[in-house]
């Protein structure tokens, strides 16, 4: 068996930049109990002795029968009663609820958990009806007015509902000291942050949706409440807007538009009729009806020989930004037929967005002769119906769990870590800043399905939901030791199993999905089930288990002879598929090895000899002359940081190498490392490398993918020909999980670099986008100026991986997770 060299212990020393900090922050939080026993009794936040929080009240509580025919009102709860002391106190009540003769017990408990943070828990159990419904609200009072509030995207927030990437709001206090306000995640305190849904065929896009919950979830005093002295964090749990009751009011359609593209337009009595002609987009734009902090609906019914799209972009000072991300979305071939009125009616969730006008398109993207008519286009302001979703279940206990967090404000780039940073510790969390950081971004992206659904689900960033996919969930969520929801997405995942064996690569709640391929995801599926085995001792379903191994073995190794053979790459690079089959990807091969070497453990009959002869097969993918890996046979100067994710595995689950020293150091050495920074930690070298590139024989070493040398075929051609996206997606953009991983690979194999870049990569994501302090998707190696990098990466969940990465690497151990912990406890 092949070796792999063990790393003299100063090597973890080089990565002190990496270890566990703590906040030096010179303060002492305190409580105090408020009110008497006639009044009843609160909890106020101090501060060496001064006052910083407050509240005329610890929540507001409506109750609901199921069908909403009788309600009942707690507008400002406070204990009864109380014990504790300066760090922790639990305030408690039990009430009598005549409108239902039920019964209501509640205790409040607030504790310090260090100098920075407080965690409030809410604790509601009913032991009289078969289930409540109900819409919780506590109202955090500042104890002096505020100099400003802050969010998360927003230095300075005016106020209204904070819909944002990361649930986050606080306000500076006129010493200097920010206060700001957290949530547990949303499976854990039943919410969801979806605004929108798919369409059927998911190739529309995405629609907003009718019913709107958790809208509310935060909110800051607007400008008239202050100026009255109404200041103010809110969090609101169990709420949503039905936009199909309440009131709407009826906007005046826009009379003036511009004409876009090669097209005619007439417009007669409200119907418009657009002829395109090739060559680009055809329709027209206007400014819409649409202002922050409102909910509205949009609706038009259209008819035509093309598929319709819908864009909605902010326009500040007159220029068109970035598009509008909430409810309309990706809407490029919403489906018209020639002669049938089809109609569009979805929902647009305005969020701040900095008094920005907002632009339309409406028309054609198809670039084709065609025809289109649309008709009985129509905005709507909704004043919609609140109505309660969350249950108080018969004598079952439901938590609701906050945070609050002081320390002194220094910049909202700091707050934006902060707030990622002590969500982490008041969870429990040890680790790095980045892990730290990771861990948050995994929790806020853990919600519940739907208002109907509370199983846990979990997406890989807001811009991609409301999808949950296989191979993003499976790295966020196994980087966790949290059995719950290891086992909850797991399950979830094999109810998608199709009759042949195949795991779905897809759930989005509101409309289904038939996609089940032959990619990575149900060996993904297997070494999940295997984890999930070995980390929590269950029993695996032994039919589900079957049929995707043999799904897997057929599909992959039908021939029995270690050669894996498939229609999809088995890695994240899946922007091509191959009819017939292929054998000419290296990650494939590696792949499939790591699934032998599973299916074996999970304990069907698979040969040692087996295995080795597919690992070889991965192995005979380096090219001795080229000195790395071939990503693709058929173009062998492309090489990628994610043929080495079968080796990660292998190390990671196995803790045995696929691959010599000899093959990793040669295939890290071609990989150009871009974009040196003065203040990063090792500025000799790059921070940023990309996941996939060309090598040439020139100075320079490599070059981006071009229209002459394409792996990616018909996507490649369209998307990486002229240069215009050089460094950008997977022509060159550098994915932080691949190649951290492939990283820690190097460590593992003796690689010299590894540390120095694994420190320089963790600081690319905080800190080359100084705006961006967070997880991206990935950040482009070429790139002029930050405002060209795509807001649509922000907040990507699976970096959360480099957990396992850390541990692989020696630099964490599993008792840091707060989860690992409670299952040695029990």
């Amino acid at each position: 068996m092949l070796q792999y060299k063990s790393q003299p212990t100063f090597f973890l020393l080089c990565l002190s930049v990496l270890v566990i900090h703590s906040v030096a922050v010179c303060q002492q939080l305190s409580l105090k109990v408020a009110g008497d026993e006639t009044a009843g009794y609160h909890v106020d936040i101090y501060n060496e002795g001064h006052l910083l929080v407050t509240n005329t009240e610890e929540f507001s509580l409506q109750l609901f029968n199921n069908d909403l025919s009788t309600t009942a009102n707690f507008p400002q709860w406070k204990g009864q009663s109380w014990k504790g002391t300066a760090k922790q106190i639990t305030l408690s009540r039990d009430a009598y609820i005549k409108e239902f003769d039920a019964n209501l017990s509640v205790s409040v408990t607030y504790q310090v958990l260090n100098d920075t943070i407080v965690k409030k828990t809410i604790d509601l159990m009913q032991p009289s009806m078969p289930g409540m419904l109900y819409i919780l609200q506590q109202t955090a009072r500042p104890a002096e007015t505020p100099k400003r509030y802050t969010t998360f995207e927003y230095d300075s927030f005016p106020g209204g509902f904070v819909h944002e990437m990361f649930p986050s709001a606080g306000f500076v206090t006129p010493d200097n000291m920010v206060v700001g306000f957290l949530t547990d995640a949303g499976y854990k305190n039943q919410y969801t942050r979806n605004t929108r849904r798919r369409f059927s065929g998911r190739g529309g896009g995405f629609v907003g949706m009718r019913r709107l919950p958790d809208v509310n979830l935060f909110s800051v005093a607007n400008l008239t409440e202050r100026s009255a002295n109404n200041n103010y964090i809110r969090q609101t749990f169990g709420e949503l807007y039905n936009l199909d009751a309440g009131s709407a009011t009826i906007l005046k359609a826009p009379a003036a538009y511009q004409k876009e593209g090669n097209a005619e337009v007439q417009n007669q009595d409200g119907l418009i009729s657009i002829t395109g002609h090739a060559g680009g987009r055809a329709g027209i734009e206007f400014i819409a009806p649409l202002k922050d902090q409102q909910v509205y609906t949009m609706s038009f019914s259209c008819k035509g020989n093309t598929p319709l799209a819908l864009k909605l972009f902010r326009v500040k000072n007159g220029v068109k930004t970035i598009e509008l991300e909430d409810g309309v979305k990706y809407i490029d071939n919403f489906p018209a037929v020639e002669n049938e009125w089809t109609l569009f009616k979805g929902s647009i969730l305005v969020p701040y967005i900095e008094n920005d006008s907002v632009a339309m398109f409406i028309g054609t993207q198809s670039g084709k002769e065609c025809t289109l008519q649309i008709k009985d286009l129509q905005f709507a302001e909704q004043q919609p119906q609140r109505e309660p979703y969350n249950i108080l279940p018969l004598g079952e206990k439901v938590t609701k769990t906050t945070y609050i967090f002081v320390e002194p404000w220094k910049s909202h780039q700091q707050f934006m870590i902060a707030s990622q940073s002590r969500l982490a510790e008041a969870k429990g969390f040890k680790g790095s800043q980045m892990e730290k950081m990771l861990y948050a971004n995994f929790n806020m992206l853990t919600w519940i399905t739907d208002v109907n659904d509370f199983t846990p689900f979990n997406v890989p960033n807001m811009n991609y939901a409301p999808d949950m996919y296989n191979r993003d969930s499976y790295f966020s969520t196994v980087a966790s030791y949290n059995k719950e929801l290891n086992l909850s997405i797991w399950e979830q995942w094999g109810k998608t199993q199709t009759v042949k064996g195949g795991i779905g690569t897809i759930i989005t709640p509101l409309m289904g999905s038939v996609e089940a391929k032959d990619n990575e995801a149900t060996i993904e599926w297997l070494i999940w089930a295997m984890m999930n085995k070995r980390r929590f001792g269950v029993t695996l379903p032994q039919d589900k288990i079957k049929k995707a191994v043999d799904y897997v073995l057929n599909e992959f190794d039908s021939t029995g002879d270690g050669i894996c053979r498939s229609h999809f790459p088995l890695s994240q690079v899946d922007v091509i598929d191959y009819n017939p089959k292929t054998d000419r990807l290296g990650v494939n091969q590696g792949m499939l090895a790591i699934a032998l070497r599973t299916i074996k453990e999970l304990g069907f009959n698979v040969t040692e000899t087996h295995i080795q002869k597919a690992e070889k097969a991965y192995r005979d993918f380096y090219d001795v002359k080229r000195k790395h890996i071939l990503f693709d046979r058929n173009f062998p100067d492309i090489i990628s940081l994610t043929d080495l994710e079968p080796e990660f595995f292998s190390l990671w689950l196995f803790n045995r190498p696929m691959l010599t020293d000899e093959m990793v150091k040669n295939q890290l050495d071609l990989i150009p490392v871009l974009n040196k920074v003065a203040n990063s930690p090792h500025p000799e070298l790059g921070t940023t490398a990309p996941i996939c590139v060309r090598v040439t024989k020139d100075a320079k070493g490599f070059a981006y993918l071009s229209g002459d040398y394409q792996p990616f075929e018909k996507f490649g051609e369209e998307n990486y020909s002229d240069g215009k996206n050089d460094g950008f997606y997977y022509n060159g953009g550098s994915w932080f999980r691949a190649e951290y991983c492939a990283y820690v690979v190097g460590l593992k194999h003796g690689w010299k670099k590894a540390l120095p870049l694994m420190e320089n990569r963790v600081w690319a994501e905080i800190y080359l986008n100084p705006k961006w302090p967070f997880s991206k998707e990935f950040i482009p190696t070429k790139w002029t100026t930050t405002d060209s990098w795509w807001p649509s990466t922000k907040g990507l969940c699976w970096n959360v991986f480099i957990l396992m990465a850390d541990e692989v690497a020696g630099l964490r151990t599993p008792v840091m997770d707060p989860d690992y912990k409670k299952l040695k406890a029990k």
